[in-house]
């Protein structure tokens, strides 16, 4: 197939333990209406067939390399495929999910032709039969109107893989491979901040939802990530001189973002609750984790809040109450 001497756009695909769906993902890479792309997929160290898996679905297409390394995490697994990209843009697709024919296509068009730094495209969460079980649409006028500048509200979503980003987006800037959980979060609000950002109205990615049977378990660094990233928020909001400021919005970025995202992680995923509250406990912040700022919560976001106040009057209710909420709800 012929190509560019670069391709305009570099697809960065971390493997690890994904052979139930990698020859779907690559499969919906290769029915790309877009052409002109180089696929790099990172070996993180595998045990299972997806790198075998992976050739035999690649089946000799020049466009798509293997990188192979040991075992760090999807953060330095995207750290080496940024390091090796050679377009002009960057995507990238989680090994388990799977893309639109024209997800390439669209998001490409749209970036060059308003001169744009990134572009957005939207989200269908789906289960491998292809049933649509919710879905998210991006709005960058919103994240514009609102300044959620920490990315706490979701008017742009936390993910990295339903965006294209031209590669100036990531000068200087790399994910950090000490966490081993919400790497997207950490990295993503600073990396955009000041950025043009468009929207392609559309849903071209599948968020895959695997089934109850494979449910997760809360990993040992879930706290301290969440708290690293809380930290970086904050120092990030001091840096551009909002944080004293934007004194109400800091509030409720730490209650929702932070203290509500880690409970209902711990609630839904740990395996000894009570032990990870207690751990929890060491890092909250009366300034913020009181009250007064619940009931601010509650006028704003009136089940967040209500929800935090359950967990500050009795943490085994708040976890029997997100057992029932989320008991249709996949991992």
């Amino acid at each position: 197939m012929a190509m560019k001497s670069n391709p305009d756009i570099s697809i960065i695909i971390p493997v690890y333990g994904v052979e139930k769906y990698i020859t779907k993902c690559i499969q919906s890479i290769k029915a790309q209406t877009f052409k002109n792309f180089e696929a790099i997929l990172i070996n993180d160290g595998t045990k299972d067939r997806s790198v075998e898996l992976a050739e035999k679905a690649i089946n000799g297409d020049p466009r798509f390399i293997i990188l192979h390394k040991e075992n760090g995490g999807q953060g330095s697994a995207r750290n080496l495929g940024l390091d090796n990209a050679r377009g002009e843009y960057i995507a990238f697709i989680d090994s388990d999910d799977w893309v639109e024919p024209d997800y390439l296509k669209a998001m490409y068009e749209k970036i060059k032709a308003e001169n744009a730094d990134v572009c957005t495209c939207d989200v269908f969460y789906i289960d491998y039969d292809g049933r649509v079980l919710k879905n998210f649409e991006n709005n960058p006028e919103d994240y514009y109107r609102a300044n959620d500048y920490l990315m706490a509200f979701w008017h742009v979503s936390n993910f990295m893989w339903d965006k294209l980003f031209h590669k100036t987006v990531f000068e200087g800037k790399r994910f950090d491979i000490k966490l081993r959980t919400n790497e997207d979060v950490h990295l993503l609000f600073e990396l955009i901040y000041g950025k043009k950002i468009v929207s392609v109205q559309s849903f071209l990615y599948n968020y895959l939802q695997r089934p109850a049977a494979t449910s997760k378990s809360a990993p040992p660094s879930l706290i301290e990530d969440r708290v690293k990233i809380k930290n970086k928020q904050f120092a990030f909001a001091k840096s551009i001189g909002r944080y004293e400021q934007d004194n109400q919005y800091i509030k409720i970025v730490y209650l929702k973002h932070f203290l509500f995202n880690t409970i209902v992680s711990i609630a839904r995923y740990s395996d000894s609750y009570s032990s990870d509250i207690n751990k929890l406990r060491v890092y909250l912040d009366k300034e913020f984790y009181n009250i007064e700022s619940i009931l601010l919560l509650i006028r704003l976001y009136p089940k967040t809040g209500l929800s935090l106040l359950l967990f500050k009057i009795s943490p085994a209710a708040f976890k029997a109450f997100i057992a029932f909420w989320f008991r249709k709800h996949p991992a």
